[in-house]
């Protein structure tokens, strides 16, 4: 997969976009490599080598029964796309009023960058019984339906074959009667599709310019029954101020600048390239990079990052804007529409608690910061299958920030404001109860990057946590519990190494600006090095 960086030659990337493309279009249902390998055409040796390097980024993870499926990277980096491009938010808070107003399902799609096929990225359906149903990352057909027709209203059927395949009695089944049909709906500058693509559905749609390489339109879909034709010029009109206030939100934000800090390691792997395209594309997807940039971010010479600039234009992860820049292109838009934006924080690293407990064969559990209450909670716990005494962690248990392994690793990272207004309770005879002697160990927890516990909290534990990051900011600890009687048996540095080791790992899952940073947080790093100044809400990625 790896090439040399020769002009002219395929990187591989077109066959990498293919799996995830087939991946995220089955999302639920897991893939064979003989079988992912049949419906792509190509040999099994380069997919399973493919997957096998998606695994090792995480774009990529395998079920209980061995499948492959979408990995908590690739939910990460929808997540990021959905909060930082205007289309998922403005999108769907337009929408949403659209849909109340009227009464109907407000759908947006987006172009594809193949002619004959758009998608919905925003579906936002009415509260009633019977209402039109469309889930966001639909693939849909330009030539039949009003969301389809309207975006062929201002792209042009250019690249349309002239024979069109019919999904009902309705459909249109040539190019020219598609364009006899846009210029007889351009005196109301909308398009009226009743039953062509869905027998008993009726739509109203509008064109959207949403900047100068992506096309779109807004629609009002309704079961065909509740379509009344002496509507079509109201309803074309209120559709119409939604798209002017979608492209005047969408305008506002295109002013931002280039210039990332996510730069890529030299002489990187070809999938490491396109993990970090594909990161700095949902980072930034208004931004336009340049030769320069792009280089940059995905570590690579010229040569070879324009090559896999132009992969990813030709599956359309990327839009081409002139001879010599790019920016985030419809299939990513799809890619997240389907992903959606929710990714649940005990999901994503569910493997990763697995993975620490097995290999320690200790109690792991996840405890995340809760701000407001100035406390943090066990969101999951993994413990494993040993004899003797376990201690289990139920989820929503609260933790203190002052006692015990896990509060602390969290509480050395957070301004010092907040730990000199904790109150100190004392929850057994080893809990820190003097200001003193907490913030010196708070110190020696920045220093060396991990916290221990003994007796602090619950009176027969040993804890030993390492707090991971999201973004620069501290989100939580993972720690690993074990019964005080055991510990003249286990190595405590083994302990720390482990468990800091998995802290790391999350904290560049979960990052996406410099996913790198605060992972090193070795015994030789300044105390200050990692304080931070903020922090998020239990669970939030941002």
């Amino acid at each position: 997969m790896e090439q040399a960086d020769v002009p002219g030659q395929r990187d591989g990337s077109i066959e990498v976009f293919e799996v995830i493309e087939a991946l995220i279009g089955r999302v639920g249902y897991g893939w064979g490599v003989r079988e992912l390998a049949e419906q792509l055409g190509a040999s099994r040796s380069t997919v399973n080598r493919i997957l096998a390097r998606l695994v090792e980024e995480r774009l990529v993870s395998r079920d209980a029964s061995g499948a492959y499926i979408v990995g908590p990277r690739l939910k990460v980096l929808s997540r990021t796309l959905h909060e930082h491009h205007p289309l998922f938010s403005d999108g769907a808070r337009i929408l949403s009023q659209l849909s109340k107003k009227s009464g109907a399902t407000a759908l947006l799609a987006i172009a594809s960058h193949q002619p004959e096929e758009c998608f919905v990225l925003i579906s936002c359906e009415p509260d009633s019984p019977v209402r039109y149903t469309l889930k966001a990352g639909t693939k849909l057909p330009t030539h039949a339906g009003a969301l389809g027709l309207a975006i062929l209203s201002r792209r042009g059927t250019q690249g349309l074959p002239e024979h069109l395949k019919k999904f009902t009695d309705d459909s249109m089944d040539t190019r020219t009667r598609v364009e006899e049909a846009l210029r007889a709906y351009s005196s109301i500058g909308a398009v009226v599709s009743v039953g062509q693509h869905i027998p008993d559905a009726a739509g109203l749609a509008v064109p959207i310019s949403l900047n100068e390489h992506l096309i779109g339109s807004i629609s009002l879909s309704r079961p065909k029954n509740e379509f009344d034709e002496k509507t079509v010029a109201e309803s074309a009109e209120i559709l119409h101020r939604a798209a002017a206030e979608l492209e005047t939100a969408l305008k506002a934000q295109t002013s931002q600048t280039a210039g990332s800090d996510n730069q890529g390691r030299a002489s990187s792997t070809l999938i490491e390239r396109i993990s970090r395209l594909l990161t700095e594309l949902c980072l930034r997807p208004l931004i336009a990079l340049g030769p320069g940039q792009l280089a940059s971010v995905v570590g690579a010479g010229s040569v070879a990052s324009r090559r896999l600039a132009e992969s990813a234009s030709e599956s359309g992860l990327m839009s081409r804007l002139g001879p010599r820049a790019w920016a985030a292109g419809p299939t990513l838009l799809r890619w997240a529409a389907a992903l959606g934006p929710h990714a649940a924080l005990t999901e994503l690293i569910g493997d990763d608690l697995r993975e620490l407990s097995e290999a320690t064969g200790e109690t792991v559990g996840l405890a995340l910061l809760d701000p407001e209450s100035g406390t943090a909670h066990v969101a999951a716990t993994h413990t494993a299958a040993a004899s003797g005494v376990r201690y289990v962690l139920e989820p929503g248990s609260r933790i203190p920030l002052h006692a015990g392994a896990a509060g602390k690793a969290i509480l050395a990272y957070l301004p010092q404001q907040v730990s000199d207004e904790i109150t100190l309770e004392p929850f057994t005879e080893r809990t820190l109860t003097s200001p003193d002697a907490l913030k010196a160990e708070l110190e020696q927890i920045r220093a060396r990057g991990w916290a221990t516990g003994e007796g602090e909290r619950i009176p027969e534990a040993y804890g030993t946590a390492a707090p991971f990051f999201i973004n620069g900011k501290v989100g939580g600890s993972i720690t690993i519990t074990v019964p005080r009687y055991r510990m003249e048996n286990v190595i405590s540095e083994d302990l720390a190494a482990a468990v800091h080791n998995s802290a790391a790992k999350i904290t560049r899952l979960l990052s996406t600006e410099n996913p790198n940073r605060d992972t090193k947080l070795g015994p030789h790093a300044p105390a200050s090095a990692h304080i931070q100044r903020d922090y998020a809400p239990a669970g939030q990625i941002t």
